[in-house]
């Protein structure tokens, strides 16, 4: 069979693109089984479009790359989370990986309606467990960037009269100079407090 005519028609590219209906896909793949010359040809394909990419690629800046390198390193501690070595809380952190460690120093009394324990502190960072019964009153930073992640409970946080709920999961990092407050809507939060010095 002459295959130059399927193959100048343009469908296998379409194929390595994934811009193929499914019976067209189906179609293609019977054609692979049965000519290994199209399979030689989408691998060819598939290197010229790499080879493509690359000779393209526009390199970042050295500051997103610094982030990205930065958050990349971040998830990996937080697979691995533990006392010693805290990873930094951001909109990409997972709770879930933060619950089996604290819940080893979480109390399960709160004398006062609120227990603090601080889990890391230097000149750059602090981070520090809240488990509250109470709301939080209004405080504003100057000099420090303040976030946190919920990892049990619901609240409602209000920023400069913006109020956003809050639950499991969510992160929240405060703007400097904006006033802020948090109500608890549940019987109690547990978070995940950070300021950053800036």
């Amino acid at each position: 069979m002459n295959l130059q005519p399927y193959i100048a028609s343009g469908i296998l590219e379409l194929y390595v693109l994934d811009l193929l209906s499914q019976d067209e896909k189906i179609g293609v793949e019977r054609m692979l089984k049965v000519y290994p010359l199209l399979k030689e040809e989408v691998l060819a394909i598939e290197n010229a479009l790499e080879n493509y990419a690359h000779a393209n690629a526009i390199k970042p800046s050295k500051k997103l790359e610094k982030e990205i390198t930065e958050i990349v390193h971040n998830l990996a501690i937080e697979q691995d989370i533990s006392f010693e070595q805290l990873p930094i809380i951001n909109e990409y952190s997972n709770y879930h990986n933060w619950l089996p460690l604290i819940n080893q120093i979480k109390p399960h009394i709160i004398d006062g309606g609120i227990f603090t324990k601080v889990l890391k502190y230097n000149d750059e960072i602090s981070q520090v467990l809240v488990v509250s019964e109470i709301n939080i009153p209004e405080e504003v930073h100057d000099n420090e960037l303040e976030s946190f992640l919920i990892l049990e409970g619901n609240c409602e946080c209000i920023v400069s009269g913006k109020s956003r709920f809050m639950g499991p999961g969510d992160f929240m990092a405060i703007p400097l100079y904006e006033p802020h407050d948090v109500i608890i809507k549940s019987k109690q939060v547990t978070a995940i407090l950070q300021r950053v010095k800036v």
